[in-house]
């Protein structure tokens, strides 16, 4: 690959690290609110956070994808460094303020609909946290109680998803009367 190639995918990495610095902030000030709110939040408060961890997410598979293409580039391990710190900070956030937030919707006697789906979407990002965690990478930057919430967090996540069918709120909706049809 020739040179001018590769300052160009350095240039979109280093471009695009910046912008997942400014959704880090986002998702630390968004996880702020929603420990601070913790208790009064619905599930439809904690919807703008799982959207910039989506976001987060789908700009870190891009840079995963410019970081493979740049061959032998002298600040190739500076940026794979600055990507893992950013990772690192995604990860403990997510488990932090994912088994704050569950621990709180355990304990509500109704779940709004859809909440179940929303829990499972739920689950399978703490299990990609885990495999993340599990990466030899990673896991010497976490520490045991960031592992353990992630555990917890699992449980009281599969509980949640368990009950939910009981849990669900369904409104307090009369059922409407079938009309009348007139034979004739």
């Amino acid at each position: 690959m020739n040179q001018a190639t590769q300052r160009k995918y350095r240039d979109e990495v280093e471009k695009f690290l910046s912008k997942l610095e400014s959704q880090a902030r986002r998702l630390v000030a968004l996880a702020d609110v929603i420990e601070k709110t913790v208790d009064t939040t619905e599930v439809t408060g904690y919807r703008p956070f799982r959207e910039e961890v989506d976001n987060f997410k789908a700009l870190s598979l891009v840079i995963t994808d410019r970081l493979a293409k740049l061959e032998k580039h002298p600040k190739k391990d500076e940026l794979e460094e600055q990507f893992h710190k950013l990772q690192i900070l995604m990860l403990r956030i997510v488990i932090k303020t994912s088994l704050k937030f569950f621990f709180v919707m355990s304990a509500k006697p109704v779940l709004p609909l859809g909440a179940r789906e929303m829990f499972q979407s739920e689950l399978r990002t703490l299990y990609e946290a885990e495999r993340m965690i599990s990466n030899p990478r990673y896991i010497s930057h976490l520490d045991e109680g960031a592992k353990d919430d992630l555990e917890i967090a699992k449980e009281i996540l599969q509980e949640i998803i368990e009950n939910a069918p009981a849990l669900l709120n369904f409104g307090n909706r009369k059922k409407r009367k079938p009309a009348r049809r007139n034979a004739g």
